[in-house]
């Protein structure tokens, strides 16, 4: 029997031979060809850590030669002489300190050697080495010399009225009793070189 003519929408055997042969061929093809290489993400070049740029930090120096380290000096100086002239008595000495709130003092004084040492019992003085009560104006010598009494002033605060040469120059005035004070401070160290308080009063120093 003739098949074709049977079916005549059938395919001829030799036409599915023909497609068989193509679709073999294209899986062929298709199986050869190597996979799209996987993209991969493009490098991005990150921005390197700045390292924190070293500032420079400059301790300020501690001014030298001012009213207020004048002050401290005073206070924690571990030893200095002086001459102090006082109305009408003139004392030459030397005060030497442990600690502050520890001071002696020694100075001679008309015509006298004196010496007064801060105890837990108070101010034991003694006179030519031997326990004595205070002369009249042993209290007051002991104070200039070992307190740094800072009074209340009719400005507010210590003028400074010269700089030259190696000391500063502070005036001001009490407010209490009207007294002009004059202090001059050593620009080297902030020692106290000169006290002086109206026309009454003179204190040097030598550290």
């Amino acid at each position: 029997m003739n098949v074709a003519r049977r079916f005549p929408g059938s395919i001829k055997v030799g036409d599915m031979r023909r497609f068989v042969l193509v679709f073999v061929a294209l899986a062929l093809a298709c199986s050869r060809e190597s996979p799209a290489p996987t993209a991969t993400a493009p490098v991005t070049e990150t921005t390197a850590t700045q390292r924190p740029v070293a500032v420079e930090t400059r301790i300020p120096e501690l001014q030298k030669g001012t009213y207020d380290e004048a002050l401290l000096w005073m206070r924690s100086a571990p030893r200095f002489s002086f001459t102090l002239v006082e109305d009408d008595i003139r004392a030459e000495g030397e005060m030497t300190r442990k600690t502050p709130g520890a001071e002696k003092v020694r100075f001679r004084a008309d015509g006298e050697s004196w010496e007064a040492e801060a105890t837990r019992q108070g101010i034991v003085w003694k006179r030519g080495g031997k326990t004595a009560d205070a002369p009249e104006y042993g209290n007051r010598v002991y104070q200039r010399v070992t307190l740094a009494l800072d009074p209340q002033k009719k400005e507010g605060v210590p003028l400074l009225v010269s700089s030259e040469g190696e000391t500063n120059l502070y005036r001001f005035t009490n407010a209490n009793t009207g007294d002009v004070h004059e202090v001059s401070v050593r620009k080297s160290d902030s020692s106290i070189a000169r006290v002086k308080i109206g026309e009454k009063v003179e204190l040097t120093i030598a550290p």
